[in-house]
């Protein structure tokens, strides 16, 4: 959403910008990435969201913050409430919006795997954030066909903000070599199913002991992530094993960077899968099905947990360094607010 709120500033749209506060540390590296604005409120500004007892905490507590007579002053002025994807945060927002009965604008409409496990539980929240939403911004003509039997107005984007947000970071790291003298591989996970299911954490965490045989590998971790293998005390194990470096997880620009100068990626995050596509990155999907349709039968392999699939995939990056490609020209962030002003015309004052 930052070159979203980057073009509603330039074209002088009003708007509140309201954090949830799920992931405070992560909006403020991407306030400092994309030079954004410091917000007009955080509902819960004490925690970060890192396990399934702090997300409740936090749910909680900033429903109750929805309801504030500051925060009902906001509302009252307010025309329509925008939202984006399919976190806890998204599907919050859009019930803020029902509470207080203002449409709700969902950004990243109409993605969907048709199966409400994979990815949980995020299927499902895209399934009822369509259900309250009054405008639906979708990427592309697949995701408006998902909606086709949903209330509301449907409008295709070109493609997803995820491009204005690359075009800003390739400007970051266009001058950075794409092939390090020592190759490595990117690992990254942090999904529900692939955490708190002991088999596929076990499973994800040895194809990660047998690609680092093949070459170094990097792996990444979120938080989540992090907080979960220490509490099973994994952590200090995977520390040990050889060709197997940690890194925190980093800001978007940062991770640009980091997997600009990979072999190739293996992740179970969707944005990932939509980043690797874009610019051109090998990239192994650790997911039973995915709402996106980005580099599937070219550059990206859906392959769950099957380290039969991933080795030879991996074998074959290995010997084919990334080689940079343009990126598109159309800006869907411009779409989205122009949508977005619109709309807030026809609807009046707020």
């Amino acid at each position: 959403m930052a070159p979203v709120i980057k073009e509603t500033i330039r074209q002088h749209v009003p708007y509140s910008l309201i954090l949830t506060g799920q992931h405070r540390e992560t909006f403020d590296e991407l306030q400092r990435n994309f030079d954004l604005p410091s917000p007009d409120l955080v509902l819960v500004p004490e925690e970060e969201v890192k396990d399934r007892i702090s997300l409740l905490t936090w749910a909680m507590k900033a429903w109750r913050r929805a309801g504030s007579q500051e925060l009902r002053k906001i509302w009252g002025r307010s025309s329509a409430l925008v939202v984006h994807g399919d976190t806890a945060s998204t599907l919050l927002g859009a019930l803020i919006g029902r509470r207080f009965s203002l449409p709700v604008a969902h950004v990243e409409a109409g993605l969907r795997s048709f199966d409400i496990f994979h990815p949980f539980p995020e299927e499902l929240i895209r399934i009822a954030v369509s259900k309250v939403s009054a405008l639906h911004l979708c990427p592309d003509p697949i995701a408006v066909n998902n909606l086709r039997g949903a209330k509301g107005t449907k409008l295709m984007t070109e493609g997803n903000t995820m491009l204005d947000a690359l075009r800003i970071a390739v400007g970051e790291i266009a001058d950075i070599d794409a092939t390090p003298a020592q190759p490595y591989a990117v690992f990254s996970m942090h999904r529900h199913e692939n955490l708190f299911n002991r088999q596929r954490l076990d499973r994800a965490l040895y194809i990660l002991r047998e690609l680092a045989e093949i070459l170094p590998v990097k792996f990444v971790l979120h938080p989540v992530t992090h907080s979960r293998l220490t509490k099973l005390t994994l952590l200090a194990d995977i520390e040990r094993w050889q060709g197997v470096s940690l890194v925190e997880r980093m800001d978007f620009v940062s991770f640009g960077r980091l997997i600009r100068q990979s072999r190739f990626v293996v992740t179970d995050g969707g944005s990932n899968q939509e980043e690797c596509a874009v610019l051109g990155i090998p990239c192994v999907l650790l997911r039973q099905a995915t709402e996106r349709s980005d580099g599937l039968n070219e550059g990206v392999l859906l392959a769950d947990l099957d380290i039969d699939k991933i080795r030879p995939f991996a074998q074959r990056a290995l010997g084919h360094p990334y080689r940079a490609k343009s990126l598109p020209a159309n800006s869907p962030s411009q779409v989205i607010v122009s949508a977005l002003r619109e709309y807030v015309t026809e609807r009046g004052p707020g």
